[in-house]
């Protein structure tokens, strides 16, 4: 009897090994480069990346209602990312609510993107921050920090992905200089 308590500690423990490894490969693994749809040039795929909790600060600072809160983080599973990247045609039919004439995004899989895991009001979100191109030089680092910029169009958009409910809200797109 206690082999079988052992052995099935052993497969429970190699699960949740599998699964810490399959979280991590989405947040560092780059895959080999391809032709980017909206014709960039050649990315390292995919076009997205898991930013690491550090960057939570970052979030705060710039998007969060509350500058000065802390901004928890979550380990999203690869399924709820897979749900994201499904869902991420809804944002086209998504229009920017606020002042002026409204805007909307064309196709969101033409853009980098770069997603954070953040509670909102005690609820588990997935914080997009898109952007249209990377410089040459900046190949990489926009897989591990959050890429600000102040104005830009339709060329920068950010929204918050509930895995939850599969649908997008707040979509905002930058002003234009």
């Amino acid at each position: 009897m206690r082999i079988g308590k052992l052995r099935i500690a052993a497969l429970v423990l190699f699960a949740f090994v599998a699964i810490g490894l399959e979280v991590r490969h989405l947040r560092v693994a780059l895959l080999p480069a391809k032709a980017h749809p909206a014709g960039l040039g050649r990315i390292a795929s995919p076009a997205f990346a898991l930013l690491p909790e550090s960057e939570t600060a970052n979030y705060a600072k710039y998007f969060s209602a509350d500058p000065k809160s802390k901004v928890q983080s979550w380990e999203p599973t690869v399924a709820e990312i897979d749900g994201l990247e499904a869902n991420l045609p809804q944002i086209s039919t998504m229009s920017e609510s606020g002042p002026g004439p409204s805007r909307h995004i064309d196709d969101p899989r033409h853009y980098f993107r770069q997603y954070m895991a953040i509670v909102v009001a005690g609820k588990q979100k997935i914080f997009i921050n898109s952007l249209c191109s990377i410089g040459a030089e900046d190949s990489n680092r926009w897989r591990k920090q959050l890429e600000i910029a102040s104005d830009g169009g339709t060329c920068f958009w950010q929204a918050i992905y509930d895995p939850s409910t599969q649908n997008f809200s707040n979509l905002r797109i930058n002003g234009r200089a």
